[in-house]
């Protein structure tokens, strides 16, 4: 598996993360992952090429990268670094909130 990987489901979005790296650099790969899906990007691969093991009816689709060599890759890894440092000047007395926090805070309070 790359460092991480989207999985989406009929239900729900799963994201996989490496456990051998740093706490920093799975909060990375978390925001990565969905940034992804804030930007509207879809899986590119098919679940039976990725996960094999895994019900194909169940889960529709993966998404798994290794490069940024796509501009989905350059514009997740972005959106991915502008809320981490907008997550952390918030503890700085920044009380300003965009409409990319507003939504990822939606679609992470929606259960």
């Amino acid at each position: 598996m790359p460092c991480g990987a989207w999985l989406a489901t009929e239900k729900a979005d799963h994201i996989l993360v490496e456990d051998a790296t740093s706490p920093l650099h799975r909060d990375h790969i978390v925001l990565h992952e969905v940034s992804h899906m804030l930007l509207g990007h879809t899986p590119r691969q098919t679940l039976g090429r990725a996960f094999h093991h895994l019900n194909a009816d169940l889960v529709t689709g993966v998404l798994g990268r290794t490069s940024y060599e796509t501009e989905e890759e350059r514009s997740a890894e972005t959106l991915a670094g502008l809320i981490a440092t907008r997550a952390s000047l918030r503890g700085n007395g920044d009380r300003t909130t965009p409409s990319t926090l507003r939504r990822l805070n939606a679609a992470l309070s929606d259960s």
